[in-house]
This record gives C-alpha cells, sequence and structure tokens, in this order.
C-alpha cells in the first residue's frame, strides 16, 4: 500500500473551513473546530495541513491543566521564560513570527473549567494572529456551543465536519493508494463493506494486494473477491454483542 494522502471530499471541506477562517473578517474569531466519526480522516486531514504548514500539534489529554498547556506549548515552540507572563509574551512573539497554526486534537479534554486551556491557546492565537484549529469527535460537537463556554463558540469561523467516504471517494482512495488496479466493482463492494470509513478501507486495501499477490496478478475485479470478506468491522461486531 502506497503512502501517500489522498485529496478526498474531506479535504476540501477542511479547506474551505480553513478559507473561511483565513479571509475572517474579526480577527478574535481565529478558531476551527474540525469533527467528525472515528475512521472519517480527522487526524490525517490535519497531519498533512499541519505539517505543509509547520504547524505546533497539541494532543488533549484527560484532566489537563491550563500549566500543562502553557508548558506543553513551550516544549513544542522553545520558548524559555523566567515567568508565566515572560512566558505568554515569549510565546506570542514566537507565533507572531513563525505564524505557525496550533493543532490541538482530541480538544474536548480541554473544555472543563470553562474551557481554560483553549482558552489561553484562543488568546495567543487572536494576539498572534494565527489560526487555531481544534479536533474533536462529533458527539463532542455540542458541548462547544454551550453557553459557559460562549467566549470560546464565539470565536468559532468555521466548523467542518469530515464525513464517510462516499464512493467515488472510496475510488480515488483504492485507485490512488492499493498497489494493485481494481475495478469498479470492487470499490462498489470495499465501499458497501467499509461504510465509507478511511481505517476499513485502508485494510481493505491491504486485503486486496494480499489477493492479487496470491494470484500473480496486478489488477483485480469484482469477480475475483467475490464473497470474499475484505476487512473486519469490530465495531459492527460489538454493536451487534450490546
Amino acid at each position: 500500500m502506497k503512502l501517500q494522502y489522498v485529496e478526498t471530499s474531506n479535504h476540501a471541506r477542511f479547506m474551505a473551513g480553513v478559507g473561511a477562517v483565513e479571509n475572517r473578517g474579526s480577527r478574535e474569531a481565529c478558531i476551527l473546530l474540525l469533527n467528525g466519526e472515528p475512521g472519517t480522516g480527522k487526524s490525517c486531514t490535519v497531519d498533512n495541513w499541519g505539517s505543509k504548514r509547520n504547524a505546533v500539534y497539541l494532543e488533549g489529554m484527560p484532566g489537563m491543566s491550563s500549566a500543562f498547556v502553557r508548558d506543553y506549548l513551550a516544549d513544542q515552540t522553545g520558548v524559555v521564560a523566567t515567568s508565566k507572563f515572560a512566558q505568554y509574551k515569549e510565546l506570542v512573539s514566537h507565533f507572531q513570527e513563525s505564524r505557525q497554526p496550533i493543532i490541538l486534537d482530541e480538544a474536548h479534554h480541554g473544555l472543563p473549567n470553562k474551557a481554560e486551556c483553549i482558552e489561553y491557546l484562543r488568546r495567543i492565537a487572536e494576539q498572534a494572529n494565527v489560526i487555531l484549529v481544534l479536533v474533536c469527535h462529533s458527539s463532542e460537537r455540542h458541548r462547544f456551543g454551550k453557553s459557559h463556554v460562549a467566549h470560546i463558540a464565539t470565536r468559532i469561523t468555521a466548523a467542518p465536519e469530515l464525513k464517510e467516504a462516499s464512493e467515488a471517494d472510496c475510488g480515488v482512495y483504492l485507485n490512488t493508494l492499493c498497489e494493485v488496479a481494481v475495478d469498479a466493482g470492487i470499490v462498489k463492494a470495499v465501499h458497501s463493506q467499509t461504510g465509507g470509513r478511511y481505517r476499513l478501507i485502508s485494510n481493505a486495501c491491504r486485503t486486496l494486494e494480499a489477493i492479487a499477490q496470491k494470484k500473480g496478478a496486478t489488477a483485480l475485479a469484482a469477480a475475483d473477491v467475490k464473497g470474499v470478506r475484505l476487512c473486519e468491522d469490530a465495531m459492527a461486531a460489538l454493536r451487534k454483542g450490546a
């Protein structure tokens, strides 16, 4: 399986959100809230964009405090200061000069205590005029709209939601990453079996390559995989067990 970022419809959704934040009227509204169900490519999408923009990436942790976030951000940027205020000033200066976006994955872990962790990042992003990208699961999205975190919600310019792959997305994904050529029938089968979740599509891609290797083939058609389970959907099995 090839290692390459695939620009699907989710990429377009995310980039439209980035464009909205970059072209906002209010400097304060510097936040993009990226959300989606598991397996829709949130991490892959922000990793690709973040690497191109040299973004500072932070991973939200359960129980994290504002002190943790300050130290985390200082560690990632190499900022050294003798006091909290000096550290804040140095961080703002760093981002003003570097123009690096800030990404907080698992951002819902920053919501307790009136979102003090996110508020700290937001203030730095606002002062430096850079984008703050918050990443969360779709089930957590509503928490960012609660009244007690309105100081965060009112500064969100875009909230793109990544979706499961369409059949067309599935075709682009397989034809870009799979080491063997596949026909439209296989694309349809993979889309049906995976429900459009990119993690499962990747697993199906590996299975297709193994089948082709066994057959000594460089291309596969739907008839070659008739009746074959191309990936295992553990979530479906768990739901069934429940």
